[in-house]
């Protein structure tokens, strides 16, 4: 889970750590219920059970193929603007080898498929041979290094879409791919059958990630070091924070760049961000 400088903070979950949380947790209804108010999910999605939030994994892989589809890659990301800092991902449903590789070489930040529904918050159908295409025009290492990885993997086409978790402030993308060369069968029926599944495990997933995110943002801080973070929040320079705390400017600093590790963020503008979410929650 540890990342390098300008890496994403990857957590990898599974269908089995889901109901494990689910099984581990009697209040689990009552908190499934106020996480689906919490959620654009329009009408209810049932995939093989009455209950939304039991699901079968096996009968997922069985409409994906049914559908057309061959995977299903699912994260919920903490951003800050277009930069990813912590990334829950399932791992039961798309090859980990090319996550994994999405991640390390930070190909989101080149990958149009994932601007485009985080511009639009529409679902994005795509083919692979227009991204191998403008990737072989601009020449950009990370665009020209996810369209190789994702005809490796035969992922040729599919459909993307971005889904809402606003109690958690987490942007949710969820993609499906398929081994067909073109896009022109992805039509509003395959569009709409994608979206079902896609809500499914979505639901299914959001108490076990509401539970993760809680315990990371529970960060742990002495009175002085909750001090200054309260004091930048509000926008003080240093100056001004060792001033109302009556500490030195080399303290003053010396607590930010601990808060920074401890947040896992690289400047001041992310640590006020997280901050201040944090003290939202």
């Amino acid at each position: 889970m540890t990342a390098q400088d300008g890496e994403p903070l990857v957590e990898w979950f599974s269908y089995a750590d889901v109901q494990a949380h689910r099984d581990a947790t009697p209040e689990r209804k009552d908190n499934e219920r106020s996480i689906d108010n919490g959620v654009i999910t329009g009408s209810p999605v049932t995939v093989g059970k009455s209950d939304p939030f039991e699901l079968d994994f096996c009968q997922i892989h069985a409409r994906m193929r049914a559908a057309g589809f061959s995977t299903l890659s699912y994260g919920a990301y903490e951003m800050i603007g277009q930069r990813v800092l912590h990334a829950y991902v399932l791992r039961d449903l798309a090859p980990v080898s090319f996550m994994q590789a999405y991640f390390d070489g930070m190909w989101y930040a080149s990958d149009p498929r994932f601007a485009e529904v985080q511009q639009s918050g529409f679902p994005v159908a795509w083919q692979l041979d227009r991204i191998d295409e403008d990737a072989q025009r601009t020449g950009d290492r990370r665009a020209l290094a996810l369209a190789a990885s994702l005809r490796a993997h035969g992922m040729n086409s599919g459909v993307i879409f971005s889904l809402s978790a606003p109690q958690l402030d987490l942007s949710v993308g969820v993609g499906l791919t398929s081994e067909l060369h073109d896009a022109d069968w992805i039509n509003d029926r395959v569009v709409g059958t994608a979206l079902s599944m896609s809500l499914a495990v979505h639901r299914f997933a959001q108490p076990y990630i509401a539970a993760r995110v809680r315990h990371v943002r529970a960060v742990v801080l002495d009175a002085e070091q909750e001090a200054v973070l309260e004091r930048l929040v509000q926008g003080l320079p240093d100056q001004d924070i060792a001033d109302a705390l009556h500490l030195s400017l080399h303290k003053v600093g010396t607590h930010i760049q601990t808060l920074e590790r401890l947040f896992k963020v690289q400047n001041r503008a992310q640590l006020a961000y997280l901050a201040a979410r944090r003290l939202r929650a």
